[in-house]
């Protein structure tokens, strides 16, 4: 009897074992098959971005003019940029050129004599950006790569024609947008050690924490941004809580990094590498104090602000010095996450349109 009881027991212990190891298997072949399902779509959506045949057109406006030894040489570039050349000269470069009641001839002077032949003004950016910008291959190619996303995901969209230009650091938002097409301007991407940036007579346009990002690794990231904020604000959703523009910067965001996902994290919230680690750490402390504070429906301006604006770090209550800033466009971000985890069938491009901050909220189940 003892001797059969041992004998089922065995049985039965080996019974439990293949029935563990069956739901073990089981568990990990389920595993490898939804993993190699992920794989086959990033696949699939990356095959379908690498297939799109597209070339940007990028044009070298600040080579072609500096190229010019005469103003008749300056009035040829009307017919090669005719949409942008009006732009530049009567807009960008007003006050040097002159304004509308200039003539064109008279213009084409002003800029030759007051901008392009000078030493120590558009022949010094003239030479730094020769220096930090020996060609545009490496640019046009991650350009590329960034429209094609653009591209898959937004198939109806027209790609612009790109221009590149230099001002003398008098635009303060490096893109000029017109009718599929936008300048980019490269003065704005000299290098942080650029001199003219820490001028005295320019410190309230350029503060430490923008000239920090002054420079050519942050040029894709804020086209493609510029891009992309306009994108969202053609759907014309604005709200006037705070919650509200947490959300559309964290469309902005998350639109962005599917657009250039191999640049650095850090690099798309403009944040050196400690502070995304800061924010990471403390992503639920963060999170924790803007609840307890009552700030997320808030419509006061200031509140905005302090939480979204760009500075060397967030300024509303209980943050200040050592932190990220733009805290708010983080925590848009993070929450846009979640609610595409939650919904991973939407687009892009319903992710755009979807106006309600607070469902949006409610239904990402943002706990961090």
């Amino acid at each position: 009897m003892f001797l059969y009881f041992l004998i089922l027991c065995f049985n039965f212990t080996k019974m439990i074992k293949k029935s563990l190891f069956i739901i073990l298997f089981s568990m990990l072949f389920s595993f490898l098959i939804n993993s190699c399902k992920n794989d086959v779509q990033d696949d699939e959506n990356s095959n379908g971005i690498m297939n799109i045949k597209l070339e940007v057109e990028l044009s070298r406006f600040d080579v072609d003019l500096f190229n010019a030894k005469t103003a008749d040489d300056i009035l040829k570039l009307k017919n090669k940029y005719p949409d942008f050349y009006p732009v530049y000269v009567y807009q960008i470069m007003n006050g040097i050129s002159g304004d509308f009641r200039t003539s064109e001839k008279e213009s084409a002077i002003n800029l030759l004599k007051n901008f392009i032949t000078v030493p120590d003004f558009g022949l010094w950016l003239k030479q730094r950006a020769d220096t930090v910008f020996p060609n545009l291959d490496d640019f046009k190619k991650d350009l590329t790569l960034a429209m094609k996303h653009y591209k898959f995901y937004f198939q109806k969209d027209t790609i612009p024609h790109f221009i590149t230009f230099l001002s003398p650091l008098v635009v303060n938002f490096p893109f000029i947008e017109g009718t599929n097409q936008i300048g980019v301007g490269l003065d704005m991407y000299l290098g942080s050690d650029f001199k003219p940036y820490h001028s005295y007579n320019l410190a309230d346009q350029f503060p430490n924490y923008r000239i920090r990002k002054m420079r050519k690794d942050y040029l894709l990231r804020d086209l493609i941004t510029a891009i992309v904020v306009k994108k969202i604000e053609k759907a014309n959703l604005t709200g006037k809580r705070l919650i509200d523009d947490i959300i559309t910067e964290g469309k902005t965001l998350y639109i962005t990094n599917a657009l250039i996902p191999q640049i650095e994290d850090s690099i798309k919230l403009g944040w050196t590498p400690n502070q995304l680690e800061w924010a990471l750490k403390y992503e639920s402390d963060i999170w924790a104090k803007m609840v307890d504070s009552k700030c997320l429906y808030s419509t006061k301006q200031e509140d905005i602000r302090d939480y979204l604006n760009d500075g060397p770090f967030t300024t509303a209550d209980g943050f200040g010095a050592g932190t990220a800033p733009r805290i708010g466009a983080y925590i848009g971000w993070q929450i846009i996450k979640k609610y595409i985890n939650n919904y991973p069938k939407t687009s892009l491009e319903q992710l755009i349109l979807l106006k309600d901050a607070d469902e949006i909220l409610i239904k990402s189940k943002y706990k961090p």
